[in-house]
């Protein structure tokens, strides 16, 4: 019984830390242990990141330190790029066009989202100067650099451009209108939406390019992100921005919803933290400034999210967590604690654990980041070495040189050294604090969340306000003399403001030449003799050209790293670099360019980081290899054939043979080069291979060709020339042309010229329908006599092809137009004159607007018996074009004017007068704005019937033009008069009365301040309905004029009373009760010191007599007086009640778990049932169900009287979850059961899915209450 009771308190205490502190009830688990209920309640950090990454982290943004070159692979995940940096993309397609394939067309991806832009592109490391122009609608850039521009190309793209491109930056919804015309494989559903890409074009150039593709790379901003702040969507470098975006995207992320994600400004809310990255520090030099974090790398779609996470957190020495069911952040920086543990709030020892071996602290730091100021290459920032913690690790009597303990820490999204330098700094004195406590403390705790800071004040260990961060906070329930007790368990590990304060003397130029921050200067020796060579290995039958560098070591044995720099003798800076360890001297510089000249350097780095100066720059021009490959052999050409020359021959033996090359001259003189090149031909060695040659390569007949070829194997190294091979070829003459012969299918396009046309040999018969097009016919070449009759239709004439030249006089008759034909546009200036206006013809429709204007009417032409009726309306007169002189005396009736056809352009100034208006001619919508003046009006025209309702406003009134005598009595209503407009000096004396004055007319601020006087007011004048909310302020109050009689019932509400002002002597004895006082209202400030004390209160006074039903909620009790020790005496033979002779205990329960080594997947089942006996009828219950779930499609908790008929539990909660992944989820259900007979005590219940269900442990545990 005793059991029962103590579950059935758990249970209740659950349900009430939940409602207390406002925890989600699915994040308490509830299982059975060892017979009984175990609750634990957990929050840690998920992740956090200060000093090294794990591999995760490596695998997922490890790639920011490596070399960043365009790849293609089979199956190539997209990049996910935040903020900006360079990236290789993927070849998505690839393609050649064009006569001998002379033209790559390329398809690069650069991410798989939209960004924000393409800031450059860069080949072989060089960023491409570009200009701009327009072409098929999309903006293409060619590359201006005199490095791929070649004027002797014939295929190039203008002034020798070899390489243009056009750039997607995903939000696209059509195809590339240049890359579609371009690409006959690319229709109009190639958009790659969401995708953002490059198309580019290289023209093949053995000069420029070499013989290989060159290494392609891009500098990009990368995605736009929401920003809570202020709910805008942009690009941004902020860390906490990047992080909320990945764990919000469904896409690629971790399809968090909004609810999920804690976007305050408090402590571990995302806008917090993004104003602490935004945070401006000062650099060495006292006035630059740069943001304290930022985030500039990419990653790809299928890294894992931790990893993707982890390495963003590094750029801002960030943590994450999930409390609440919310996501939190937290940036590197210090904070205030809020809370503070002290001896009495322990309710265990502490445990104590610091970190056993002092081997395993650094002392020094070597920061690795990205360099955006060398193209973001891989960079190390100087080496800090803390001499507090160096001379704590080195014994006495030793030499701190020996004692030196370097950690890296890899920071692949930090793009600048001063940030690396920071973050170092950051990691370094982190990892040295190595105290961590364990303490069990009252529910006071369980506010805390990881990462909040709390002070520790413990006399036994001796600290006074010494600061912890909160790792893990967890709900323990434990026992004292078998009663539960709940208590929260904190996981602290010891921390300090000084980790994250970094002043501006603390950054350094590094320590090349040696300064030591414990035993002085020293400088570390550069290696010598540096010599370089070319070598040639082979992979497979391919010939490769390497680097070979060699050096002598200095002599210290502190030297650990040889690091080897090398560029392109063109290239600015040094962007390259690689180390060897310790004792090597020899190193390769694989697979460089036949043709260029590098300069490498090398330097040395000892154990302690320090560098040594680089070596003198030692320069190597890489020749062509001597292993040429053999020649082609049995070279042949053609003489006298038709139309071509057939040349022959059979390739090189060479097993590494890349291509044939063919030469053409005129002149029977050996090339030297590739100037006369015509054609480069790939094929398999030793075969025999021929091309063709003639005319359509420009090409004469009758001339000799002299031709030669050679070999170029796969290092593109050449064989000597062969050759010459001379040919010639010719054309055909028309007697050996059969009549007929000559058909469409024999004609190449465009083969039938001017020039190829005998005079009258196009007839009729031999012209196919529909072949003479505009573009075929020649200047003039149409005339009379070459059109049959009745030949030129509407469908032959272009749109504007007859012009006035073309139309013979007299030729456009009547029938030769079409309806509408004539319009506007087709008639020349004065074209239109009496002798071709048919009578009548002219109508109202025919006359466009403003069209005939005074000086085309002539005088007296226009008569009442020509105008029709309506016909000249207002549109079509010109402004002023009638006057007097063109209109007959009496010839404008009413029924010649149309509604409406008289506006005011149309009406001579002063034409309107007295006489000419009617009686109520007049009305609101013949009048313009402001037409009417006070010069117009007659004296006393204007009467209140003249004027429409609220036709008068303040812009139309005269200043002090409203009398008294002009007013109507009750004229002036509130609506009229104007907020302000009555003063002292418009009101007549006495003329607001009483009666005058709206109920709430009168506010505060229409009142002089201390106008209304006690002599002003008459006795019992100010009642409720003259008063307007809030218009009694504490300065319109004498002092003491408010008695109790003056306060209506219930007047007086909290928002009334300012700010401490009841004190004791305002209140009446007995007069606050209950009813009165708000919750929470009084507290600890308003009780005096000691005045409630134990005997006060009379022994045994409260008992349960006293105490009425539901008067006591979770809301009256403070968890730290919650103390159940009253339990003690509870007998295990109370019972709640006795029916039918069936004594009923006062509770019951009953557990079920169950725990699967891997998934379990099915559906519409049954789990985890749970019978209970001695159930008494009305019987309460609680039901807690605890599962780790993948894909459940619906179920929930449901209880049975007979096993059979099954009844859902009270709570409305469907147990589902959809997002594939498995996490733990609790759900609660309470309620009461009503239909248990007399003879009936046992129910039963389970666990149904309804539809599909994963999961791999499920738990159910039911309290039954027989009190009620």
């Amino acid at each position: 019984m005793a059991k029962q009771i103590k579950n059935a308190i758990v249970s209740a205490l659950i349900v009430y830390i939940a409602l207390k502190t406002g925890v989600h009830l699915e994040y308490i688990a509830a299982s059975a242990v060892a017979g009984g209920v175990w609750t634990t309640f957990a929050v840690t950090l998920i992740g956090g990141v200060i000093g090294k990454m794990t591999s995760k982290g490596i695998n997922a943004a490890g790639a920011n330190f490596d070399s960043k070159f365009t790849s293609r692979a089979a199956i190539e995940p997209r990049k996910l790029i935040y903020g900006e940096c360079r990236v290789g993309g993927t070849f998505v397609h690839m393609q050649t066009t064009g006569v001998d394939n002379y033209l790559l067309h390329l398809v690069v991806a650069v991410a798989g989202h939209e960004i924000e832009d393409l800031v450059s592109v860069r080949l072989n490391d060089k960023n491409l100067g570009v200009s701009t122009s327009t072409i098929n609608g999309s903006t293409v850039y060619t590359c201006t650099d005199s490095d791929y521009t070649n004027t002797e190309n014939d295929n190039n793209f203008g002034s020798g451009r070899l390489l243009r491109y056009t750039f997607q930056d995903g939000s696209q919804t059509a195809v590339d209108g240049f890359m579609n015309a371009q690409l006959n494989t690319m229709g109009t559903s190639d958009k790659f939406l969401g995708v953002s890409y490059v198309y580019m074009q290289m023209v093949f150039d053995t000069e420029k390019f070499g013989g290989g593709l060159p290494s392609l790379s891009f500098n990009v901003k990368g995605k736009k992100c929401f920003d809570p702040r202020d709910n805008s969507t942009a690009f941004t470098n902020n860390p906490a921005l990047h992080i909320r975006d990945f764990l919000s995207n469904t896409q690629y992320g971790l399809k968090a919803k909004n609810s999920e994600i804690n976007d305050t400004t408090n402590a571990g809310g995302f806008a917090s933290a993004a104003n602490i990255c935004e945070q401006n520090v000062t650099l060495a030099d006292g006035s630059t400034t740069e943001k304290r974090y930022t985030s500039n790398g990419f990653s790809n779609f299928s890294a894992t999210g931790s990893g993707i996470i982890e390495g963003l957190l590094s750029s801002m020495a960030g943590k994450l967590s999930y409390v609440n069911g919310q996501f939190c952040v937290f940036a590197g920086a210090s904070q205030t604690p809020s809370l503070t543990i002290i001896d009495d709030e322990l309710l265990a020892p502490v445990n104590i654990s610091t970190n056993p071996n002092a081997g395993n602290l650094f002392n020094s730091i070597k920061p690795i980041y990205v360099d955006s100021s060398e193209e973001f290459t891989a960079a190390d920032a100087e080496v800090y070495q803390d001499s507090t913690f160096l001379n704590a690790d080195t014994p006495s009597g030793e030499s701190t040189a020996n004692y030196v303990k370097q950690m890296e820490s890899q920071l692949p999204f930090t793009v600048t050294n001063t940030m690396a330098q920071r973050l170092g700094r950051i990691a370094l004195k982190s990892q040295r604090q190595t105290t961590s406590l364990s303490v069990l403390v009252s529910l006071k705790f369980m506010r805390c969340q990881p990462n909040d800071w709390v002070y520790m004040t413990n006399e036994r260990l001796g600290y006074s306000q010494k600061v912890f961060e909160v790792i893990a906070v967890n709900l323990e329930l434990i026992e004292s003399e078998q009663v539960p007790i709940m208590a929260v368990r904190l996981d602290l590990k010891e921390v300090a403001a000084s980790v994250f304060n970094f002043a501006t003397s603390d950054y350094t130029t590094g320590q090349s030449e040696g300064s030591d921050v414990t035993i002085g200067s020293y400088a570390v020796t550069a290696p010598s003799n540096l010599a370089l060579a070319q070598q040639t290995n082979k992979e497979g039958v391919t010939t490769k050209v390497d680097i070979k560098a060699s050096w002598t070591n200095n002599s210290s044995d502190k030297v650990t790293l040889t690091e080897v720099a090398y560029k392109l003798s063109t290239d600015s800076a040094f962007t390259s670099d690689f180390t060897v360890g310790k004792g090597v001297a020899v190193a390769l510089l694989p697979n460089v360019v036949v043709g260029k000249t590098y300069n490498v350097k090398a330097r040395h780095i000892d154990v302690n980081g320090v560098t040594s100066a680089y070596t003198s720059v030692v320069n190597i021009a890489i020749a062509a290899p001597t292993d040429a490959p053999a020649v082609p052999t049995n070279l042949s050409a053609s003489t006298g054939q038709a139309f071509n020359i057939l040349v022959s021959w059979v390739n090189s033996s060479s097993a590494d043979l890349k291509a044939t090359k063919i030469y053409r001259r005129t002149a029977n003189t050996t090339p030297t080069d590739d100037t006369y090149l015509v054609e480069t031909i790939y094929g398999l060695n030793g075969k025999v291979t021929s091309t063709l040659f003639g005319t359509q390569d420009g090409l004469t007949a009758g001339t000799t060709y002299y031709f030669w070829v050679r070999s170029v194997n796969q290092s593109d190294v050449h064989s000597a020339f062969v050759g010459s091979a001379s040919g010639n070829f010719t054309n055909v003459s028309a007697g050996e042309i059969v009549d007929g012969a000559i058909t469409t299918v024999k004609l190449a396009a465009d083969a039938v010229t001017n020039a190829k046309i005998a005079v009258n040999a196009i007839q009729g018969d031999v012209i196919a329908a529909g072949a003479i097009v505009e573009a075929k016919l020649g200047v003039d070449a149409v005339t009379n006599a070459k059109l049959a009759d009745n030949a030129v239709n509407t469908a032959q004439i272009v749109s504007s092809a007859i012009s006035a030249a073309k139309i013979a006089t007299g030729a456009v008759t009547n029938t030769k137009l079409g309806t509408d034909a004539v319009t506007n546009a087709k008639l020349a200036d004065n074209a239109v004159q009496t002798a071709q206006i048919a009578t009548d013809a002219i109508t109202t429709a025919k006359i466009a607007n403003d069209a005939i204007t005074a000086d085309l009417v002539a005088a007296n032409a226009i008569t009442t018996t020509k105008i029709a009726n309506d016909a000249i309306s207002t549109a079509k007169i010109s402004a002023n074009a009638i006057t007097a002189n063109e209109i007959n005396a009496n010839a404008v009736t009413a029924d010649k004017i149309i509604a409406n056809a008289i506006t005011t352009a149309k009406i001579n100034a002063g034409a309107i007068t007295t006489a000419k208006i009617d009686a109520g001619a007049i009305t609101a919508d013949t009048i313009a704005t402001n037409a009417i003046t006070a010069v117009k009006i007659i004296a006393d025209a204007v009467t209140a019937d003249k004027v429409a309702a609220n036709a008068i406003v303040a812009n139309n009134i005269q200043a002090n033009a409203i009398t008294s005598e002009k007013i109507i009595a009750d004229a002036i209503t509130t609506a009229k008069i104007d907020a302000g407009a009555i003063t002292a000096d418009t009101i007549a004396t006495n003329a607001i009365t009483a009666v005058k004055i709206r109920a709430d007319a009168i506010t505060s601020d229409k009142i002089v301040a201390n106008a209304i006087t006690s002599a002003k007011i008459v006795t019992g004048a100010i009642i409720a309905g003259k008063l307007a909310a809030d218009s009694i302020v504490a300065s319109n109050i004498q002092a003491n004029a408010i008695t109790a009689a003056k306060i209506n019932a219930d007047a007086v509400t909290a928002d009334k009373v300012a700010a401490n002002a009841i004190v004791a002597a305002n209140i009446v004895g007995g007069t606050i009760t209950a009813t009165q006082m708000a919750a929470d209202s009084i507290g600890a400030d308003q009780i005096a010191a000691n005045a409630v004390t134990a005997d006060a209160i009379a022994a045994g006074t409260i008992t349960a007599t006293e105490i009425a039903s539901n008067t006591i909620t979770g809301t009256q009790i403070n968890v730290d007086t919650l103390n159940v020790k009253s339990f003690d005496n509870v007998s295990s033979t109370i019972v709640s009640h006795v029916t039918a002779g069936t004594k009923f205990p006062l509770a019951r329960d009953g557990q079920t778990y169950i725990q699967r080594t891997g998934t379990y997947t099915g559906s519409n089942a049954s789990f985890v049932p749970v019978t209970i006996t001695q159930v008494r009828d009305n019987a309460g219950y609680v039901a807690i169900f605890s599962g780790v779930l993948g894909n459940v499609s619906g179920g929930r908790v449901q209880y049975s009287l007979n096993n059979s008929t099954w009844v859902n539990a009270n709570g409305n909660t469907n147990i589902y979850w959809s997002a594939g992944t498995y996490r733990g989820y609790t759900y609660v259900y309470a309620g009461q059961i009503t239909t248990l007979s007399a003879s009936q005590s046992i129910v039963y219940w389970r666990v149904y899915f309804s539809g599909a269900y994963n999961h791999t442990q499920l738990s159910l545990n039911v309290m039954m209450d027989n009190t009620r």
